[in-house]
């Protein structure tokens, strides 16, 4: 045997020491989730350096607010004690309202499963996504006819709206009940249901319901939102108000708070239908969440679906919408339900079934149509993004679904339309006064409205600057109050993960699934998005809710990331995230001192009602006879005000107007025709309005205007009436006085 050298010994060692081609296949599995979890963690490292609302009293940011809700957890959760307390108010005040709430929703599921079923399109749907767009379709229905009975003036006649839809309801349900269990069977059915992220989600949708229970708080749902549903309720008739421009817009959403007003017995039927309406916009959340699931495992399965859902529960956005009463969740709701059809639709066109397409045309437009029937943007940023997609998918034009598609969106949008033309001459009053001929405002008023919704400009006058949009990224990214922890790294993940299955598909792990169709999807997905936050930028007043329907959009791209990797440690690390969305928005939401999240669940509903009513409305109730009114001025958020007033929001012309350029007989005379005998003002909301910034005030209401209107004996003020209790709370907001005989 021959003897080696120092060099072959050497090189001996050296091969004995190499990792085999195995040893590196192992470690290269770890790469891809090693990379997501490095990129994950710099992010959670800059989200929770992000700035918050002011906590105790001075600005901080996200990791000392958690440090602190962490070392002090039992007080975050004092409100929840009221339970143990007294559990009774709860029980006897929630359950009507929730059991009102469910049967208005299973009613119109019932209504919508029965139209599915009459265009034929139960047959490509599985159960859960029957049940959620059935949901959908038949709460659409009930708005529009509660608003169709409501603009012919017969509100006061309840039965006409409730026993056609009872009448419709049992079809859908005898229809459901009597069709064969096998006739709904779908891939989708058998899967087995997510206990353990049901679970973990549960904290959150629960917070969510219970906060839709509260009563209302926030200032656009105490001025609009709901306050018009009840002035509707009192006339009888769904009409625009001259003092209120909001009543212009389309609301959709606030029939279903319309609808249970009509049906409550007793005196306070505006209040607890108010709350039932606004327990149903709670709904909406789980709901989104559903509909994000169905879209997403049609894309990449039932994993993807579930971080989708999971995604949209655990963003706080989509929470506080809902408590708040405010109807962004709704058309966030619609917006994903129509893409889901839209998502159903391509999938049916690439299969043997064509005469599906332009019923599944006709209900994206449908769903479309509500959501624009909730609010005016969804035309630019759902409809017509959507129109343009069916109509020319596939490079060629789909005539028929693309007129299915317009007549859905026309059924359930041009009513509203329509009202508008009858009272005002403007079909899309308040917007384009300066277009539309306006029977209503000054051009004055037409010139603030459109200032006060303008693209914002900085100081130098521009609108478009690079600073700015960078601005806007950072906000969508990781700024923003209330996003999710796992939307922006996973969206990203998912844009790369397109891209390199675009140009590079031997980077990703090869599997026997074949992902062109969710990847076409996506890829639609995405310019749909870039499409949306461009549009939102560029020609809206860049208000953040508006981003909200973009959520479930991009929870779509979340879950398909999630899935498109199997390899090892990727899901649990997607895992991780998903669930550290989830524990943070449970913590922000339920933080004491979260941005307008008061908690108090299980606190008694009188209580509540006379904290965010504030002291002045009692007081105004014992001022004015029965039989007059009062003028309220700067207050616009007056809900709960149901003493008979003139108000007006800040849009619109002040009732005080009628007193300009008038002799102090003629002010007695106008005043005493209009049966008013008293006059609430506050400043500190008319400060507020004239600030910086601000949407402005009518400028001749000043101290001086009403110190004449003293001085001509025309009003005379008076102290606001004692309590007895000293506590400031209990002390009047604004100044009152009394009309001088």
């Amino acid at each position: 045997m021959s003897k080696k050298t120092r060099r072959d010994r050497t090189a001996a060692s050296a091969a004995g020491n190499e990792p085999s081609p195995a040893a590196s296949s192992d470690l290269l599995k770890y790469a891809p989730a090693a990379l997501l979890a490095l990129v994950c963690f710099a992010y959670l490292l800059i989200y929770l350096q992000g700035s918050v609302p002011v906590f105790r009293g001075e600005p901080a940011n996200r990791l000392t607010v958690l440090f602190a809700i962490l070392g002090n957890f039992s007080s975050v959760m004092a409100t929840w004690a009221d339970l143990l307390v007294n559990p009774l108010p709860f029980l006897t005040q929630r359950t009507p309202v929730c059991l009102f709430a469910v049967a208005i929703l299973v009613i119109a599921t019932m209504i919508g499963r029965g139209q599915l079923k009459f265009f034929g399109l139960t047959k490509i749907l599985s159960r859960l996504e029957t049940l959620v767009v059935a949901a959908a379709l038949g709460m659409a229905t009930v708005s529009l006819w509660t608003f169709l009975v409501g603009l012919i003036g017969l509100l006061h006649y309840p039965a006409l709206i409730v026993l056609p839809l009872l009448a419709k309801a049992a079809w859908g349900g005898w229809d459901w009940y009597r069709e064969p269990p096998s006739a709904e069977q779908h891939d989708g059915d058998a899967e087995p249901i997510p206990w353990l992220w049901i679970a973990a989600a549960a904290p959150v949708v629960i917070c969510t319901l219970l906060g839709g229970m509260m009563p209302p708080y926030e200032y656009d749902v105490l001025e609009y939102h709901l306050r018009l549903p009840t002035e509707w309720l009192q006339s009888g008739q769904i009409a625009v108000e001259a003092y209120n421009s909001y009543s212009g817009l389309p609301m959709g959403a606030e029939m279903f708070a319309l609808l249970p007003m009509t049906m409550w017995p007793g005196d306070l039927a505006w209040f607890y239908g108010a709350l039932v309406g606004k327990t149903l916009i709670s709904f909406f959340a789980p709901l989104t969440a559903l509909i994000a699931y169905c879209a997403a495992r049609r894309i990449a399965g039932s994993y993807a679906g579930q971080l989708a859902a999971v995604v949209v529960v655990g963003t706080p956005w989509i929470v506080f919408v809902a408590v708040y009463g405010l109807v962004d969740g709704v058309w966030a709701f619609y917006t994903a339900a129509a893409i889901f059809v839209a998502i159903v639709w391509l999938l049916t066109q690439r299969s043997d079934q064509p005469e599906l397409l332009p019923r599944l045309a006709l209900l994206a437009g449908l769903l479309a149509g509500m959501a624009t029937a909730c609010k005016y943007p969804e035309l630019p940023l759902l409809v017509m993004p959507l129109a343009v997609w069916i109509t020319f998918e596939g490079r060629r034009l789909n005539w028929k679904s693309a007129v299915a598609f317009t007549i859905g969106v026309t059924l359930l949008f041009g009513p509203w339309l329509v009202k508008n033309v009858i009272y005002t001459g403007n079909p899309v009053y308040p917007l384009a006064g300066s277009i539309f001929p306006d029977s209503i405002r000054t051009p004055e008023q037409v010139a603030q409205w459109q200032a006060a919704h303008r693209v914002p400009t900085d100081a130098s006058g521009s609108s478009v600057t690079p600073g700015q949009l960078i601005a806007a990224l950072k906000k969508i990214a990781y700024a923003s109050d209330w996003t999710n922890v796992a939307l922006t790294p996973l969206a990203l993940a998912a844009i790369v993960l397109l891209a390199a299955a675009w140009w590079k598909p031997q980077l990703l792990p090869s599997n026997e699934t074949d992902h062109r169709d969710a990847d076409a999807i996506v890829w639609r997905l995405a310019v749909y998005a870039v499409y949306y936050f461009a549009v939102w930028w560029l020609f809206t007043h860049r208000y953040d809710r508006f981003l909200i329907p973009l959520i479930p959009v991009v929870a779509l791209l979340v879950g398909y990331a999630a899935a498109r990797i199997t390899t090892s440690a990727w899901r649990p690390v997607c895992n991780t995230l998903a669930a550290a969305g989830l524990v943070l928005c449970f913590f922000w939401i339920n933080w004491q001192s979260s941005f307008l999240a008061p908690t108090y669940y299980f606190t008694d509903y009188q209580l509540l009602r006379e904290a965010t009513a504030g002291p002045d409305v009692p007081i105004l109730a014992a001022l004015v006879p029965p039989d007059q009114c009062a003028i309220v001025e700067g207050k616009a958020d007056v809900f709960y005000m149901q003493t008979p007033i003139h108000y007006h929001t800040c849009f619109d012309r002040s009732p005080l107007d009628w007193l300009i350029d008038k002799t102090a007989a003629e002010r007695k005379e106008i005043l005493e025709a209009r049966k008013v005998s008293h006059v609430y003002v506050n400043w500190d909301e008319i400060a507020r309005f004239r600030s910086p910034g601000n949407y402005g005030f009518a400028e001749f209401v000043t101290p001086e205007f009403f110190a004449e209107l003293v001085a001509q004996d025309v009003l005379r003020r008076i102290p606001a009436p004692s309590s007895g209790n000293q506590d400031e709370s209990n002390l009047a907001w604004g100044e009152f006085y009394e009309v001088v005989p």
